[in-house]
């Protein structure tokens, strides 16, 4: 009997000793805590960190081409100034197999100079305002499909709208149109409940077919009484008026879908109601309303900077400076190569002479390139910049 306690002893003595060497002097057996996956945000910090400053300005830049090829100068916009962006006009576009191969270069070049996809957008709004109608399916004018049907054929035209535009190469359409009441049939209805009711289901189109799509004009257009194209004009609303009407189809889709998934163009008319300045380089509009009470939390593209509402109050160089203080993060320059050049120009200079600070780019381009991991990298590109984000946590 006292040779099995003797036993049992030292086998408790074994187990205590062997115990005290896997755990160590004062250390506790408890298992180490996970270490938490990294996000596509997380990714889209570091890969901006690792831009230099002309890529990070170049891809606030979406811009329009000339001709039906990728000239030099369009070359050069890809290859020394980064752009983020492409925008195509029937100026580009003959038939699909061209637009389609034109897409295809445009993405193949951009892949030797740039870490991401290119944005390629096009304005197919449907009715009066589409590209090369001869040769894709139009839409009917908003107007039309309000007045004829139902919200379901709104979406229905939104999703084969997209679906059609995809086949070509494009992965941004600027539509739909939020503007209550606006000319040429642009727009759903003539007030905000119509209007909401309908974009939102034109939006669930986009959704469907995986495109990126566009809410134009914030905050509404609907109130001007002439072409932002031509010339500069002040709706004189109250901020009230805006909230109770113009602004409700824009929050509606804010609070209701994932911001990702959109953005919002930002129209150049000044609201008395909300500031002296053009909306698109107002601070009061895009970063006190439109991200402050709306909560807007994507990406915010101006409307073209060419336009005579802009143009006849800045010069190139500023107008870009301006909307980026103001919190925008694409700056869109559809026409002239030498426009592109100073908008990107002016920024670059504003934010080497400390005129503009760092962290605004720093926080447009996370957004934006967060933006193109979501939605234009497959789910395998996806998971392979996270795990080697995780790598280099390990």
């Amino acid at each position: 009997m006292k040779k099995i306690l003797a036993v049992g002893r030292g086998l408790a003595l074994i187990v205590f000793l062997t115990a005290f060497l896997f755990t160590g002097c004062g250390q506790s057996a408890e298992p180490k805590p996970e270490v938490k996956a990294p996000t596509l945000h997380e990714a889209a910090v570091k890969m901006v960190a690792g831009m230099s400053l002309e890529e990070k300005v170049g891809q606030m830049l979406l811009i329009g081409i000339d001709g039906q090829e990728i000239d030099a100068e369009a070359l050069s916009m890809l290859r020394d100034y980064h752009i983020g962006g492409v925008i195509l006009f029937d100026r580009n576009m003959n038939n699909k197999y061209q637009v389609t191969g034109l897409n295809a270069n445009l993405q193949r070049l951009n892949q030797e100079y740039n870490k991401l996809p290119l944005y390629l957008g096009v304005d197919q709004e449907g009715g009066m305002v589409a590209r090369m109608k001869d040769k894709l399916t139009v839409a009917p004018a908003a107007a039309q499909i309000a007045a004829q049907g139902t919200p379901e054929e709104a979406r229905r035209w939104a999703y084969q709208t997209a679906s059609e535009l995809e086949t070509i190469g494009f992965n941004v359409n600027f539509a739909p149109v939020l503007d209550i009441d606006i000319p040429y049939s642009r727009s759903y209805g003539q007030d905000a409940a119509t209007v909401s009711k309908f974009t939102e289901a034109a939006c669930r189109g986009y959704e469907q077919a995986g495109m990126i799509y566009s809410l134009k004009h914030f905050p509404g257009m609907g109130k001007s009484e002439v072409d932002p194209h031509t010339e500069q004009y002040r709706i004189t609303a109250s901020k009230e008026v805006l909230l109770r009407e113009d602004a409700v189809p824009f929050k509606n889709i804010i609070q209701n879908f994932n911001n990702q998934d959109f953005m919002v163009m930002v129209g150049h008319l000044i609201y008395t109601g909300l500031d002296t300045l053009p909306a698109s380089v107002s601070p009061r509009v895009i970063n006190d309303f439109l991200r402050g009470e709306l909560g807007f939390q994507g990406i915010v593209i101006t409307d073209d900077m060419e336009m005579g509402a802009l143009t006849s109050m800045y010069g190139f160089r500023e107008m870009g400076v301006a909307a980026v203080q103001a919190g925008a993060d694409i700056l869109l320059v559809c026409h002239n190569y030498e426009h592109q050049r100073q908008v990107y120009q002016g920024v670059l200079e504003a934010v080497k002479t400390n005129n503009l600070p760092a962290a605004a780019i720093d926080a447009a381009a996370v957004r934006i390139v967060e933006n193109k991991m979501r939605k234009l990298l497959d789910v395998g590109k996806q998971q392979e910049l996270l795990q080697a984000l995780q790598k280099e946590a390990q």
